[in-house]
């Protein structure tokens, strides 16, 4: 296929999916409720602290953090670990993100819907972690709508969460806590919600948290990582129409590769994007921007970060 093929495809793939999602999306954003961000100022509270409750999107959930304060799970708190649960696959959307800060603990609350309306009960999720990290990722296969797409919470362990379009089908939801931290999760339903706690270990993160800046987030590489060619480059944005610059400079500022790549949504959430680079003979330090430009000035926005190339 020639390079103008993969294009259409892509600018194809990323309209089938507005038209796919404009039904259910519509009754979120009609209702006036989406809120790109978490405000800890919102009424109730939450937790022995008394902190405020906050909750983000267009979730019909009520009660303080949707009935969850005075429940929790029996296991144990863990890291490292994968896991996975639900049945079915009948709610489609994420209506709403919670969150409450508790005397031991950080909980969010992922609010699931079929359509506008709550679900029953929770579809499949799997969930991701590494033990010291500072990342936690589940897994929505189902979900093909959100009325949230990313906020943020307090100045404690939680830092902030984004809701993106997986590159496979479903939906994922990254949450990024500053800390080192172990967790347990919780299932519930009438209404459907899925319940993550989060306990602080007194430790620092093992590894930097994902690089971000105003529509950008660059998974891999890390910032300061080795690279090799090739070079892998992924993450999420919301760039306008999708697109996504990848320049890799010298020492000296000249530019070594540049390429553009489309993400997988950017209207309706966050899109996925991934790019291989092959790379020039180099050596020592490099940098590495991804982002887009400004339709202000035409100015770069978006992630950088030092690098170093080994051979």
């Amino acid at each position: 296929m020639t390079g103008c093929g993969r294009e259409t495809s892509r600018a194809s793939a990323i309209l089938l999916l507005s038209l796919l999602s404009a039904t259910l999306l519509a009754g979120c954003l009609n209702e006036g409720q989406v809120d790109r961000s978490v405000e800890a100022s919102k009424a109730g509270t939450s937790g022995a602290r008394g902190v405020p409750e906050s909750t983000v999107g267009a979730s019909r959930v009520k009660g303080d953090l949707a009935g969850t304060v005075d429940t929790a799970s029996g296991d144990p708190f863990v890291g490292g670990t994968e896991e996975s649960g639900g049945s079915g696959y009948d709610a489609d959307t994420v209506l709403g993100v919670r969150y409450g800060d508790h005397e031991y603990y950080e909980r969010a609350v992922i609010d699931l819907g079929t359509g506008r309306e709550p679900a029953t009960t929770v579809s499949r999720w799997t969930l991701t972690s590494t033990r010291g990290g500072g990342l936690l990722r589940v897994n929505l296969p189902s979900a093909s709508a959100t009325c949230v797409s990313d906020g943020t919470f307090g100045e404690g362990l939680l830092g902030s969460f984004y809701v993106v379009r997986a590159p496979d089908g479903g939906m994922f939801l990254d949450f990024f806590a500053r800390k080192a931290f172990l967790y347990r999760v919780l299932e519930l339903r009438d209404p459907a919600r899925l319940v993550v706690d989060f306990k602080p270990t007194g430790e620092d993160l093992n590894a930097p948290l994902p690089a971000e800046s105003g529509n950008t987030v660059l998974l891999e590489p890390s910032p300061k990582a080795p690279i090799s060619d090739p070079l892998t480059a992924s993450g999420y944005s919301r760039n306008p129409e999708a697109v996504n610059t990848i320049t890799l400079t010298g020492p000296n500022e000249e530019v070594l590769v540049r390429r553009t790549v489309r993400s997988n949504d950017w209207s309706h959430t966050w899109g996925y994007y991934e790019a291989t680079l092959d790379l020039p003979p180099l050596s020592g330090r490099a940098t590495l921007k991804v982002g887009a430009a400004s339709a202000r000035d035409g100015s770069f926005e978006g992630v950088e970060i030092p690098v170093r190339a080994v051979p």
